[in-house]
């Protein structure tokens, strides 16, 4: 069976809220009009990258949620994205999926901070994986910088996932890296990736763009240029999973007591 999931690709105004939210309203609106199951924001879209006034979006997000999830509910759509969050005294880089008719929304706290942006100042890290089972299929959150980290997305699809949400700020001198960790992650994992990336401005330096859905062959199902606005929207059929692992199965074929071996010993 297809799902169609939509993926918004626009520029983060910095520090402005207001224009974020009316930009990633418009994005929910359109992806539901074309019968999209789910959309995806981009990371901290909400303010972007205004990271020393931390304390004035955590105390919005409540708010912030409200609609979000109203929206879901209204529109019976599933929306994802990350925002600043505050918990246990500690701030967050938090990806929320919001579902439909569902309370509050299921959160993964970003497991890497990336240093170039100092997060690693202002954010504490999670400690948590966060599969979600959409009745459709199920799916792992990730933002930006934790698809560097192979290990992460392993212990994903070990737990089952079909599809890797990755909401990113992800520069555009790294472009090159994004779009071929895109493939890497599916073709590895033998699952569909699903990536929003922004564009414009972060800091003194341009985002890249290229926001994709890659199947588990590695082949880019749709992408997103460098520098313009877009909602991408594809089909994915999930059961072309079962079809890569037949003909390929090296998801069968790991040795994972062997590598968790060689991980002890390294570790000693």
């Amino acid at each position: 069976m297809g799902i169609k999931i939509a993926l918004a690709q626009f520029e983060i105004a910095l520090g402005d809220p207001e224009v974020n939210l009316r930009s990633g309203t418009a994005a929910i609106l359109q992806a539901a009009a074309e019968s999209c199951q789910l959309v995806q924001l981009p990371e901290l879209w909400i303010c972007g990258y205004d990271l020393p006034n931390r304390t004035r979006y955590s105390q919005l997000v409540p708010t912030w949620t409200k609609q979000l999830q109203s929206l879901a509910d209204q529109h019976n759509i599933v929306i994802g994205g990350s925002t600043i969050t505050l918990q246990d005294n500690q701030y967050h880089n938090t990806y929320q999926l919001f579902q439909p008719g569902r309370p509050t929304p299921t959160s993964y706290h970003k497991t890497h901070l990336f240093q170039l942006l100092d997060e690693q100042k202002y954010f504490s890290p999670g400690e948590d994986l966060t599969v979600v089972d959409l009745g459709w299929g199920k799916v792992g959150l990730a933002l930006c910088y934790d698809l560097r980290f192979p290990e992460l997305i392993r212990a994903y699809a070990e737990r089952g996932i079909e599809c890797l949400l990755v909401a990113a700020q992800w520069g555009q001198k790294r472009s090159d890296h994004w779009r071929t960790l895109l493939k890497a992650r599916a073709i590895e994992n033998q699952i569909f990736v699903a990536a929003t990336n922004a564009i414009g401005p972060i800091l003194e330096n341009q985002l890249a763009g290229f926001s994709a859905v890659v199947d588990p062959w590695g082949n880019v199902v749709t992408e997103a240029g460098p520098d313009q606005s877009a909602l991408l929207t594809a089909e994915i059929d999930l059961s072309e999973i079962a079809r890569v692992r037949e003909v390929v199965p090296s998801t069968r074929n790991r040795r994972a007591a062997l590598y968790r071996r060689w991980a002890d010993e390294i570790s000693i």
